[in-house]
């Protein structure tokens, strides 16, 4: 009995440390999920950049609207000279009167770098005024649209102002162009040509490079982007970014600030339809239309005479009906010549002797219309009487 307690508490203790052995051995971590980019990262592309400036005690403002820049308004952009200025779309439209305030204020100190980025095969910015009165374009290297897709892209290899030699980038199927008499400051360029430029202008500085798209949130981290960044901003102590959103459709543009005049517009539809049913009457069809049950009759009637080759018998019908009527009323004229039954109806009626003539004693051959239009006149002239 005793053996068996033993052999009881041995294996329960066998049991237990294979337990405990077990239950350390468990690995436990907590389960991650790959949540993709965040609604703010998607929204904002040069957020990285804005972060990574900030790190660097450079304040930055991401703006979405060039029409704010140096403007009148209450919310109005306007950087100070020790500021720096970022436009990341060339292709974005500049008026003519912020390019110039753009200029004066880079001659004034400023600090400007632009992109100069390009729609395929195309070598001018009709839209930017800034780059229009500077001369700015671009020099194709391929020529067609199946070439650029097979174009190799190359780096770009350029100093930081410690001297230090620093890849970035940039875009390399097209180069910038500037005019000849251009006062340049600096370049970064190959046998192709020019991806940055640095231009002096008054006592401020415009940078210009083939695309600023190299600083967003998925290229800032690639080859040496970030440290160009920070070596172009550094001593700044704001930097505006302006990166223009694209426009909603017109319709939503014109509810969100011209909501009377939808309204308007929707007034007028209703009153246009409204006009032409008033105009045109019902759409109920002339076949839908209620009819009376001595219509319908004299129709069938009509409609059978004809088909069986009979209508002298209904025209012979209705114009005996007519003569009875007037041998009633005017006794006299029983028997009476066909002229003097004329003269009687055309009293009566007001219509012309030719036209009772035909109606009362034609004989000729009728066609279907001319036999629809006699037994008109016939049925008038009877409820005349």
């Amino acid at each position: 009995m005793k053996t068996e307690k033993l052999q009881q508490l041995i294996l329960l203790l066998l049991t237990l440390i294979v337990g405990i052995y077990v239950v350390a051995s468990v690995e436990f971590y907590d389960e991650t999920k790959d949540m993709g980019e965040s609604k703010e990262v998607r929204q904002q592309p040069y957020l990285a950049s804005k972060l990574l400036l900030e790190r660097m005690g450079v304040a930055t403002t991401i703006e979405d609207d060039y029409r704010r820049l140096f403007s009148d308004t209450p919310d109005a952009v306007i950087p100070q000279l020790d500021e720096a200025i970022i436009l990341v779309d060339a292709n974005a439209a500049i008026s003519q009167r912020l390019g110039e305030v753009l200029l004066s204020w880079v001659e004034g100190g400023g600090y400007l770098i632009t992109a100069v980025n390009a729609e395929a095969f195309q070598d001018s910015f009709r839209a930017n005024a800034l780059l229009e009165k500077l001369g700015v374009g671009v020099h194709w290297l391929v020529d067609d649209q199946l070439a650029l897709s097979k174009f190799d892209q190359k780096e770009s290899i350029l100093n930081d102002p410690n001297s230090h030699k620093i890849e970035v980038g940039l875009e390399s199927s097209y180069r910038i162009t500037l005019p000849e008499d251009s006062d340049i400051f600096y370049t970064v360029s190959n046998e192709d040509g020019y991806t940055l430029i640095q231009l002096e202008h008054g006592e401020g500085l415009i940078t210009f490079v083939t695309e600023t798209f190299i600083w967003n949130n998925q290229q800032l981290a690639q080859h040496d982007n970030a440290i160009l960044l920070v070596s172009f901003l550094e001593n700044m102590s704001h930097v505006y970014v302006f990166n223009p959103k694209e426009q909603d459709h017109w319709f939503i543009l014109l509810y969100h600030y011209a909501a009377e005049f939808v309204w308007l517009l929707a007034l007028l539809i209703a009153i246009s339809l409204w006009q032409l049913a008033s105009r045109f009457g019902p759409t109920m069809s002339l076949f839908e239309t209620i009819q009376s049950y001595f219509t319908q009759h004299i129709k069938v009637a009509g409609d059978h005479y004809w088909e069986q080759g009979n209508q002298h018998l209904l025209l012979a019908e209705v114009r005996n009906h007519i003569l009875l009527i007037v041998g009633n009323k005017w006794p006299g004229a029983k028997g009476a010549e066909a002229q003097k039954i004329i003269l009687l109806l055309q009293e009566l009626s007001g219509w012309s002797p030719d036209t009772i003539n035909k109606l009362m004693f034609a004989d000729n051959t009728l066609n279907q219309s001319q036999f629809t239009q006699c037994m008109k006149g016939l049925q008038q002239l009877r409820k005349m009487l």
